[in-house]
């Protein structure tokens, strides 16, 4: 049976063939589903911390139940063919809740979870397209890996964001430098949810950084195409794992990493990524979030602050999201000016 897919799945299935979730290379049976959620690891022993999972409606398992055969296709493109080896349902309330660590439906990871379709399929991919990778962004793990080999790189530290670069991120770089001898930022494109940056004001604003801003030899830029789960600590772990999984040695964990609102605390992913960093097989990062002094306008943070006087001001991309919708101005002190050209009210989702 021929089935058209969405982007994320087809992200799915690249991430998952190109082993950017390595020791996953097929989606998820129920087996491994239960076992990731209550104990982070598969069947096999192997820590894992978040379902990759494949869905779908009651009208295709109708169709495919015998057959156990999908060919999937994006945008009249072959992607591959998915070799089904079971069907199973989940009680899908009981294991959000278990994921995303709340049963409210304004959650954007837990409501998109209960919107899955009836069925979901343990599968192997098979017969990938390899053109399918002109049809979107992507970096391959491969790539970054060999720029390592090349230039005999020993450590590199790996920054995860999906926002257009402000100078707490800048103070996040800066600092992940001081640890390591090099520099991955990666933004994750993918967006979906209201209120978000599009993707190519993502990428754009932070190639320019890199680009025209640092000039180092020491710091690359690579692509996470995949799409916020809003899961968490969680997904702070996965996010961990995929780094180690582009090669790097380190990676960087801050203030509400995969957070969403208020629904986790602070540093609360900081803390699970210390408590299972020896099973992710990368070195975790932490750092207090940084601010805007008042007083002397440069970006500290609470254990290095200096000033007699504590006068600060938070720097979020919640907050400067929400200024640029107003059309408000951004402080050179909180984001370049160059950068600030770069976006407007269009380079929002609405």
């Amino acid at each position: 049976m021929k089935l058209k897919i969405s982007h994320h799945k087809l992200t799915d299935i690249i991430n998952l063939k190109l082993g950017v979730y390595k020791p996953l290379i097929e989606f998820n049976s129920k087996d491994d589903f239960m076992e990731i959620v209550k104990n982070y690891k598969t069947k096999k022993k192997q820590f894992f911390p978040f379902p990759i999972y494949f869905d779908i409606s009651s009208e295709v398992y109708r169709k495919v139940k015998k057959e156990k055969k999908l060919i999937l296709y994006f945008k009249n493109t072959k992607v591959c063919v998915l070799k089904i080896k079971n069907f199973y349902k989940l009680n899908k309330f009981l294991i959000g809740k278990k994921i995303f660590k709340t049963n409210d439906k304004k959650h954007p990871g837990f409501k998109h979870f209960l919107n899955t379709n009836e069925y979901f399929i343990h599968a192997k991919i098979f017969d990938f397209n390899k053109k399918i990778m002109k049809k979107i962004n992507f970096t391959n793990p491969n790539y970054i890996k060999n720029i390592i080999l090349k230039k005999k790189i020993k450590t590199i530290a790996g920054f995860h964001t999906r926002n257009v670069p402000h100078k707490g991120h800048e103070w996040i770089h800066s600092f992940g430098l001081s640890k390591c001898d090099s520099l991955l930022v990666q933004p994750m494109i993918g967006q979906f949810r209201k209120n978000e940056y599009k993707d190519k004001f993502i990428l754009k604003t932070n190639q320019y950084l890199i680009n025209n801003v640092y000039k180092r030899k020491n710091v690359f830029f690579g692509l996470y195409n995949s799409y916020p789960k809003y899961g968490g600590p969680r997904e702070a772990l996965l996010h961990a794992i995929v780094r180690r999984n582009f090669g790097c040695s380190h990676f960087l964990i801050g203030r509400d990493h995969a957070g969403v609102k208020n629904y986790y605390k602070k540093y609360e992913s900081q803390k699970i990524c210390k408590k299972y960093e020896k099973y992710l097989g990368i070195k975790i990062l932490t750092f207090n979030e940084p601010f805007l002094c008042n007083i002397c306008k440069k970006i500290k943070n609470e254990k290095k602050h200096g000033c007699k006087k504590l006068s600060i001001k938070k720097i979020s991309g919640t907050y400067i999201r929400s200024q640029i919708l107003k059309k408000n101005l951004i402080s050179k002190f909180m984001m370049r000016k160059e950068i600030f050209r770069m976006i407007n009210k269009g380079s929002i989702i609405k």
